[in-house]
Parts: structure tokens; C-alpha cells; sequence
């Protein structure tokens, strides 16, 4: 199985109310959605979610009948994340993306990092559940943690033989 998956119609669905009603500059922009079935860390942080400029390679290689000159950025989801969460918490997600790209007057693109530890936007739409992300984070590394002792315990009772030796 590959590590990068296509985005399914929940994370597109959610994904297009997003942009439509606090990104509505971004509806030109083609964004590539996929998830990603791996946990990743990044600066001792689980990575939820990220986007990225395509590259100009990238944008060749991603061209399709959506996308006819290729993807401006790719969003990538982790997948767990996507699917231990709820709406609100997804829209977040999305939100939070999408904060990253940034379109100056001339139409030039690029992806900006955060103005504090999120971004203030983001935490006063937040402000009903400011620890939504500390939640969800808490959730994902359990569920991560709980596969990594279930694999081990898999491979242990491989190597026995099975359960009962045989």
C-alpha cells in the first residue's frame, strides 16, 4: 500500500465549504488533497496536517482534468487525524492550511509561517476550544502508540509460531 492515498469525499467536501466561506480568493487555486498513512513528526510535533508549493516538477507529474497545468499546492492530511475528529475539528484543519498560502497583488504565491504558535486568526475562531489541537494531538499519539504495541505483539506471535506454538 502506498503511503500517500487520494482524498476521499469527506476531506473534499469539508475542504470546498472551507475555502467557500473563508477563503473565497483561493476557489482559482488548484490544490491537490491527499492523506497520508504514516505518522509524521516534525520539531518534536505530530504533523496533523501540511501543504507545500508544488514544485514544477510536481506540477508536471500532477496534471490531470482538474489540474490541466498542474497544482499550485499540495495538501496532505494524516489520515488517522482525519478520521478520529470531528467536523469542527476538521474544518480547523483545513482553516489552519490554508492560513499558510498567501497571494500577493501581482498574483505570486507563497506559503508564510505562523505569526505566533498558530495563527491569530485561527485562535480567535478557536476560542470556543482553544485546546482542540492538544486534544486531538493526545488522541493521535494513543492511537499511534496502541498500533506500535499491537505490530510489536503481531511480530512476536509470528516469530512463536502463532498463539499456541504452532
Amino acid at each position: 500500500m502506498s503511503r500517500y492515498i487520494e482524498a476521499d469525499d469527506s476531506l473534499v467536501g469539508v475542504f470546498l465549504k472551507v475555502v467557500e466561506k473563508h477563503f473565497p480568493l483561493y476557489q482559482n487555486l488548484k490544490i491537490k488533497l491527499i492523506y497520508d498513512t504514516k505518522k509524521r513528526i516534525s520539531k518534536s510535533k505530530l504533523v496533523f496536517a501540511s501543504i507545500e508549493s508544488a514544485s514544477e516538477k510536481i506540477k508536471f507529474f500532477s496534471k490531470d482534468n482538474i489540474a490541466l497545468e498542474g497544482y499550485d499546492y499540495i495538501l496532505v492530511m494524516d489520515r488517522k487525524a482525519w478520521e478520529l475528529t470531528n467536523d469542527k475539528d476538521r474544518e480547523r484543519l483545513i482553516r489552519h492550511e490554508l492560513r499558510h498560502i498567501f497571494v500577493d497583488d501581482t498574483g505570486k504565491m507563497k506559503l508564510l509561517g505562523h505569526d505566533v504558535e498558530d495563527f491569530r486568526a485561527e485562535i480567535k475562531l478557536n476560542a470556543d476550544d482553544p485546546d482542540w489541537a492538544f486534544r486531538l494531538a493526545t488522541l493521535l499519539n494513543d492511537v499511534y502508540e496502541q498500533e506500535k504495541e499491537m505490530a510489536k505483539t503481531d511480530k512476536i506471535v509470528k516469530h512463536r509460531g502463532g498463539i499456541n506454538g504452532n
